[in-house]
C-alpha cells in the first residue's frame, strides 16, 4: 500500500468516526425532543361585556389536525422555558442533519433523508398528560 493510500484510508476512518458520532448524537436529540411539550403558546382573548380576558393554550399539529390545551397562568413560565428548551434542541438536531449530509458522500455512504420524524409520543403517558 502507497503512503497517499494509508493517508486516505486514515482520514476516510476519521470521517466515519465523525459521522457515526453524529447518527449518535442525532438520536440522542430527538429521544431528548420527546420530553418537552411541542408546539407554540398562543394567546386567546374573549371578549365578555365590555372586559376582555387573556388565556393561554398550547397549541400543536398532529397530522391535519391541529390540538390545542389550556395552559394555566401559573404553568406558563415553565412551558415557555420548556418549549424553548424544545427549539434549541430542534437547531441543534438541524445542524447534524447538515454534518451527516455533508459528511455522507465523503464516506461512500448513501444521503440520509432529510428529516425524519420525531416518534410519536403515546398520548396516554404519564409525561404526555402533564403537557
Amino acid at each position: 500500500m502507497r503512503k497517499n493510500e494509508m493517508e486516505d484510508d486514515g482520514i476516510k476512518g476519521m470521517l466515519r468516526d465523525e459521522y457515526n458520532r453524529c447518527l449518535e448524537l442525532l438520536d440522542q436529540v430527538r429521544r431528548a425532543m420527546n420530553n418537552y411539550p411541542r408546539g407554540k403558546l398562543v394567546v386567546k382573548k374573549v371578549k365578555v361585556k365590555e372586559r376582555v380576558y387573556e388565556y393561554y393554550h398550547l397549541q400543536w399539529r398532529e397530522g391535519a389536525k391541529v390540538l390545542s390545551r389550556h395552559v394555566p397562568n401559573k404553568e406558563i413560565p415553565e412551558i415557555q422555558k420548556m418549549i424553548e428548551q424544545r427549539e434549541a434542541y430542534r437547531s441543534n438536531g438541524l445542524k447534524l442533519e447538515k454534518r451527516l449530509e455533508y459528511l455522507a458522500p465523503l464516506i461512500g455512504e448513501k444521503r440520509p433523508s432529510k428529516r425524519k420524524r420525531v416518534q410519536k409520543r403515546d398520548v396516554s403517558s404519564a409525561s404526555a398528560k402533564k403537557f
